[in-house]
């Protein structure tokens, strides 16, 4: 009676497991990576202040090239070498690399998140070499 009821919750279990199993490979075909999305690249222009300290990057445009016209401030302007925008799968990535005294080559990679409408990423402190996860939150004027 015991080696019966061992081997019903043993066989049992193993339904469980083959069940699950197939729920997740099947509901695998219905997650597609999203390709043709039209996004607003337009949505990043604005003022965007860092949520630990009073640093505030500017977007002021963003060129067809896939440049951006930004600048950064802390709180003063530190000189903005490059910033560049890219766009994959519907997803908006940041570049902007600093190049100024003590900003030999800092910089931010951070993503646009529309749900939360923040950019989130990282910061590569070029002096420390040291990378911190940062937000930005969009200031309203």
């Amino acid at each position: 009676m015991k080696k019966n009821r061992i081997l019903y919750i043993t066989s049992a279990a193993l339904i469980l497991v083959a069940i699950t199993v197939l729920i997740i490979f099947n509901s695998r075909k219905y997650i597609s990576t999203p390709k043709n999305i039209e996004i607003n690249k337009n949505a990043i222009i604005g003022d965007w202040v860092r949520t630990d300290a009073s640093y505030l990057i500017r977007i002021n445009n963003v060129n067809k090239d896939g440049t951006l016209e930004a600048q950064y401030f802390n709180p003063k302007p530190i000189n903005v070498e490059t910033a560049t925008l890219e766009e994959s799968y519907g997803n908006l990535k940041i570049t902007l690399v600093l190049r100024d005294v003590n900003y030999p080559g800092s910089k931010y990679t951070l993503n646009y998140l529309p749900d939360r409408d923040i950019l989130a990423g990282e910061y590569f402190q070029a002096v420390e070499i040291l990378t911190f996860y940062v937000e930005f939150v969009r200031q309203n004027i």
